[in-house]
């Protein structure tokens, strides 16, 4: 493993702040959506996979403080350190139109690996706004498997979505001359040459 820079370890506690807020306020307003994941993917992309792994694994167990039901969502936000790496070596960031992409992909696997800790463990509810949903759909005769499948699916589309059009415009912003100094700075400066 490369030591870190000194860059690299800055961005790793803004990247959790980010999230924090982004989660706490959705959780707050009782959005049917997340909004944790903007920092972990924009350090993940920037710094590489285990920085990113490490503002996921920071910001779930932040967010488990005032949600004790958020902790075993931890593992989902480790893998999205990652997976900013990897959409960023693939130059999955180059264009707006792979942002809304991306939001698609990651919400199918995020669902694939939430549902079962959804369903098995709070039975649908976990205190979020995607709870409403559930709620919903159970009262309508649904099972509690489909009807969580549902709520995380689209909870999930409409959040990775939105955040990953956030994530486009923000690592757009950043200067090259910023940029250039983090691991990961070669698949962006690559681009604009």
């Amino acid at each position: 493993m490369k030591k870190f820079n000194k860059l690299t370890i800055f961005l790793i506690p803004i990247g959790i702040a980010v999230n924090v807020v982004g989660g706490q306020l959705a959780v707050l307003l009782k959005l049917p959506v997340f909004l944790d994941s903007i920092g972990t993917f924009v350090v993940g992309a920037l710094c590489g996979g285990i920085p990113g792994a490490l503002v996921g694994l920071g910001c779930g167990l932040i967010n488990a403080i005032s949600l004790p039901t958020l902790l075993p969502y931890t593992i989902i936000g480790v893998l999205f350190g990652f997976l900013g790496s990897f959409l960023a070596k693939k130059q999955m960031f180059s264009k707006f139109w792979k942002a809304p992409v991306n939001g698609v992909v990651i919400a199918i696997i995020s669902t694939c690996l939430a549902v079962p800790i959804t369903a098995v463990l709070y039975g649908g509810f976990v205190g979020t706004g995607a709870s409403v949903i559930v709620t919903t759909l159970m009262a309508a005769g649904w099972d509690v498997l489909p009807a969580t499948f549902v709520s995380e699916l689209s909870s999930e589309l409409m959040d990775k979505i939105i955040c990953l059009i956030i994530i486009f415009f923000v690592l757009k912003a950043m200067p090259a001359r910023f940029v250039v100094k983090l691991p990961n700075g070669k698949h962006f400066i690559k681009e604009e040459q």
